[in-house]
């Protein structure tokens, strides 16, 4: 079996999935089976926006599809495709819809509606991700978040103006294309569009709307215009990426040298050290021995001139050569040489 599906195009690239959400026949059954919503028709409010920023001094291209798209019954939809692993990027998610809802009041507010109706004319605004890397630790390629009550679970729902049923507050679905596995049968209308996006062969029959989706990334039916951007894209990112591999190994080579510089200075020092120790240590040692040296050798002296002293009594005879043995706890014999 073919490990893609497209040999030299990735359905997450940005040129390419704008023409896939161009068109809202495929974006309406994507937000159906990803959001489990009856979707009649959808229109695109918003393009795309290619996003970078500054990492290590280098300019990284973070490229990602924003669409914002809008359905039959008022719902909001940010749909982004995400390639690079992003920090914070399921805050940054978040922060889109806020942004949206926010731009939304600002439009009731352009419109004459005063500030305590406003809540009366919120649409929903839903987030969908598709992300090449994993953002979640489990092995599951697909999250579904909304507001739930902490006991029961039950999910916040409220009325929407236009919206028969009463729908979530907040919803945001990440599809984790890294995570993806064969095996997985279960909610396959959802999986599919992982296998889609991430260039995997389908592990079910298409159906005729993936089989849409996947002519309008075919090469041979672009524009000579299409084809033209599209190279001049990729080969914007096979120099970025020939640069970061450049960037990668002239990093490693620095670490290891830095390394090996460290160790070698880190010898000497060690070295260094050793001698400065070891002689600090000599001399301590050797204030210590000279100062029990000198205590012994003054217990010495003092104890002589007290022998001297027993000695002089016993010659004066104020004192007899027994008496004077016995204080400075020697033998006759012993004193008997300093007489």
């Amino acid at each position: 079996m073919k490990k893609v599906r497209h040999e030299h195009i990735k359905p997450t690239e940005d040129l390419v999935a704008k023409k896939i959400f161009s068109n809202t026949e495929i974006t309406s059954a994507f937000i159906s089976d990803i959001l489990g919503l009856s979707v009649k028709c959808s229109k695109i409010l918003d393009g795309t926006q290619i996003h970078s920023s500054f990492e290590d001094e280098i300019l990284l291209y973070n490229t990602s599809l924003d669409v914002l798209a809008e359905l039959d019954d008022g719902t909001q939809v940010i749909i982004e495709i995400q390639v690079a692993m992003q920090v914070d990027f399921v805050k940054r998610l978040w922060l889109y819809i806020c942004e949206q809802v926010s731009q939304n009041l600002d439009e009731y507010k352009k419109d004459g509606i005063e500030t305590h109706y406003l809540s009366q004319e919120l649409i929903p605004v839903y987030a969908i991700a598709i992300t090449e890397k994993s953002y979640f630790g489990d092995n599951r390629a697909i999250h579904t978040f909304s507001m739930r009550d902490d006991d029961n679970y039950e999910e916040l729902k409220v009325k929407f103006k236009g919206i028969e049923e009463k729908r979530n507050l907040i919803r945001m679905v990440f599809l984790e294309i890294e995570k993806y596995r064969e095996n997985t049968m279960e909610n396959y209308k959802k999986v599919r569009w992982i296998e889609f996006f991430g260039n995997k062969p389908y592990t079910h029959e298409p159906e005729k709307i993936m089989e849409q989706a996947d002519s309008i990334i075919n090469p041979r039916k672009w524009t000579k215009e299409e084809k033209s951007m599209f190279d001049e894209r990729r080969r914007d990112f096979d120099g970025y990426y020939a640069h970061l591999a450049y960037v990668k190994e002239e990093k490693e080579q620095a670490i290891a040298e830095g390394l090996q510089q460290g160790r070698e200075q880190g010898i000497q020092q060690g070295l260094q050290q050793g001698r400065e120790q070891g002689l600090q240590q000599g001399l301590q040692q050797g204030l210590e021995q000279g100062r029990e040296e000198g205590i012994e050798q003054g217990i010495a002296q003092e104890r002589e001139k007290t022998i001297k002293m027993f000695a002089d009594l016993v010659r004066e005879g104020q004192l007899t050569k027994k008496m004077g043995a016995s204080k400075l706890n020697l033998s006759e014999q012993e004193f008997e040489k300093y007489l």
